[in-house]
């Protein structure tokens, strides 16, 4: 019988109902939010004040440098929070936070216990520059040991086991992806062949399409991977970036809208992809950031194609900037704006795919 791991324990598959495939609870970003301050000297402690004043500047995304928002690890505010996404019918979260940014296990035990949701947590490595110092420089194989003993024996110290493996593709550079995120996915890919646990992937909009392409291929033909077991996180964060800014804004005839070449290139590879930044309260100047109209079109276009089997959905809520209780959406935005727009435009039969059937044939093993 297939399982579904909870920071509680298991479940059976039937059990998880409607979910978040990518929100945060308890979350460290001091070690990427450092490593972006130093790239931008310029950005003074006054500007990241989190004060109302600032809000506008800190939804750039240089929130990430305020050490107000780095750090998320208030129970309080998090069952507040998560208080909204249960009154819209919201029944388990996967928290994919992984090593080097991930909260405490404990933490993650007392709020799934008193939130009432099904919290399924990750064992993995985020991106080059957020790693905590002990696994600095390490190679696949030590990250593969390190991974396999946390699924084994628990994160943090605690009895809490991982229910995903999650990995990062988010450094690009001359030679390519950074080689220390290629031995992070490699490693995830074969506890994933080992154990049947799902394998999620982040991705930033700066990496190459085609690269994210040849990973994926990569991890399905020498690792053995099911595809149906891979998951790319934030899909939608690409859907404009094929559209130049520079060149929309010094060209007249050059329109902007949604390309999903890229989607249906992982879509038919079998694996699946995340359409989960739904009320991401960012802008950016080097490139187009997705509106959440796109992502509503590019749901829709992908439905009518017959990907909706292999689409999940979340907010990636993640910072006090996009949380309901200082006027952003918080975790609730695919629920009642992206939900509701399906069933508008006479989708609403692919929802239970999308928030309960896809999750659960994802996440059991």
């Amino acid at each position: 019988m297939k399982k579904i791991r909870t920071v509680l324990g298991d479940i059976a598959p039937e059990e998880l109902g409607l979910t978040s495939m990518h929100d945060h609870t308890f979350l460290d970003l001091s070690v990427a939010g450092q490593f972006m301050k130093n790239m931008f000297p310029g950005v003074t402690d006054e500007m990241l004040a989190f004060v109302p004043e600032n809000y506008g500047f800190l939804k750039s995304g240089t929130y990430l440098m305020s050490k107000e928002l780095q750090i998320i690890d208030n129970m309080d505010y998090l069952l507040k929070e998560y208080s909204y996404f249960k009154a819209a019918g919201g029944c388990s979260v996967v928290d994919p936070g992984p090593i080097g940014i991930r909260g405490n296990g404990d933490k993650l035990k007392e709020f799934s216990k008193r939130s009432g949701l099904n919290i399924i947590c990750a064992t993995g490595i985020y991106t080059a520059i957020s790693r905590p110092a002990e696994l600095l420089g390490k190679d696949e194989e030590v990250l593969y040991q390190t991974f396999k003993k946390e699924i084994e024996e628990g994160i943090d110290g605690t009895d809490v086991k991982p229910g995903i493996l999650k990995a990062a593709l988010a450094t690009y550079g001359p030679n390519g992806i950074h080689e220390a995120e290629i031995d992070g996915i490699r490693a995830c890919a074969r506890l994933s062949a080992e154990t049947g646990m799902s394998l999620h992937i982040h991705t930033d909009p700066t990496i190459p399409g085609e690269e994210i392409v040849r990973v994926v291929k990569m991890v399905i033909e020498n690792y053995g991977v099911d595809a149906g077991r891979i998951l790319i996180c934030h899909m939608d964060s690409r859907l404009a970036c094929s559209v130049k800014v520079d060149d929309y804004m010094q060209n007249m005839e050059t329109g902007r809208n949604i390309n999903l070449d890229m989607h249906k290139a992982l879509l038919d590879l079998g694996v699946n992809i995340g359409l989960d930044t739904w009320g991401m309260p960012i802008t950016n100047l080097q490139f187009f950031a997705a509106e959440d109209y796109d992502r509503v079109k590019a749901l829709i276009t992908l439905i009518d194609l017959g990907y909706a089997s292999q689409i999940t959905l979340g907010n990636d809520f993640s910072s006090k900037i996009a949380s309901r209780s200082y006027g952003g959406y918080g975790c609730t935005r695919f629920i009642e704006y992206g939900l509701s727009m399906l069933q508008k435009y006479g989708r609403g039969d692919a929802i239970p795919k999308l928030t309960v059937e896809n999750p659960a044939r994802i996440l059991a093993y």
